[in-house]
């Protein structure tokens, strides 16, 4: 879904169901009293991307760190290795996040959607600001993956991350706002 100048929200498709609400807009009164685990995690009431049961997942779709809308995805079990989901997930995730900033300027106003200056870093984990710093230093994917303990692939997956939350898409842009933050 993408939220809309007025706050309201509309479901822009679903997958692998039927069209349900494709295309239905839902006023900022009607979506901000929904109870449901998407609803939870878009409105703060449950802090983790994942429901309590497992079985969806949801990330935020950014742009200059203004939410635009949320990618939600239900899943029939309750997923076990989360990891792995994610990093499949957010390789569909940042491309959604362009292709929305490309069709409409809605979120910019929205009153659900963080202001232009805030940039999403408070999202960033201890182990992506572990990687950040790394990265303000001119260290390379190996270089990090050597010295934290962890693959060349879980160092590149969070980079992506990182570069999602603070709305940049390079290294070096990555590296020049964690220093204008602060971050590091």
């Amino acid at each position: 879904g993408i939220f809309n100048s007025d706050d309201s929200l509309t479901f822009l498709g679903e997958y692998g169901f039927e069209d349900g609400d494709k295309g239905k807009t839902f006023t900022g009164t009607q979506w901000r009293a929904w109870q449901n685990d998407a609803a939870d995690i878009a409105l703060g009431r449950n802090p983790d991307s994942w429901s309590v049961d497992g079985k969806l997942l949801m990330f935020s779709l950014r742009h200059h760190g203004a939410i635009q809308g949320h990618l939600v995805i239900r899943f029939s079990n309750p997923i076990q290795d989360r990891a792995s989901v994610e990093e499949i997930v957010l390789d569909y995730a940042i491309p959604l996040s362009l292709y929305l900033s490309l069709i409409g300027e809605g979120a910019k106003t929205s009153a659900v959607a963080p202001s232009r200056d805030d940039t999403g870093a408070e999202q960033l984990t201890a182990r992506q600001l572990s990687i950040l710093s790394g990265m303000v230093e001119g260290k390379t994917n190996h270089e990090l993956a050597t010295e934290l303990g962890f693959s060349v692939s879980t160092i590149r997956h969070e980079t992506m991350r990182i570069y999602q939350a603070l709305s940049v898409s390079d290294r070096k842009e990555a590296a020049r706002k964690a220093l204008s933050l602060a971050l590091v």
